[in-house]
């Protein structure tokens, strides 16, 4: 079995920009993401813990080679940090299958 070096790039943030970050995603590179909706708590408060019909929480999550986690993180955290409740981070993974990963 051979193992890949990749990224796997998260970001967590409000259900109204998730879609759009995706998509994004996807144009800077990536060739596929897996979205979903968390519960958590952070700096900008408790999200999901009480369903009060308020903002949900997203988390899509791309795996994808440095250069294009890079591009993803530069795009979100210039064009969402400001405005919405949202995190991005990287973090190293090695995968089985690698070339489906790196388009």
């Amino acid at each position: 079995m051979q193992l890949y070096p990749l990224k796997l790039v998260t970001v967590v943030g409000e259900t109204v920009i998730m879609n759009d970050i995706a998509q994004e995603g996807l144009k800077l590179g990536a060739t596929g993401f897996t979205l979903s909706e968390v519960v958590g708590q952070g700096a900008r408060s408790a999200r999901n813990v009480i369903d009060t019909g308020g903002t949900k929480t997203m988390r899509v999550e791309f795996v994808v080679s440095m250069e294009v986690a890079a591009k993803i993180l530069t795009h979100v955290s210039h064009n969402y940090f400001e405005h919405y409740a949202c995190i991005a981070w990287v973090s190293d993974v090695q995968v089985v299958r690698g070339e489906l990963y790196t388009g």
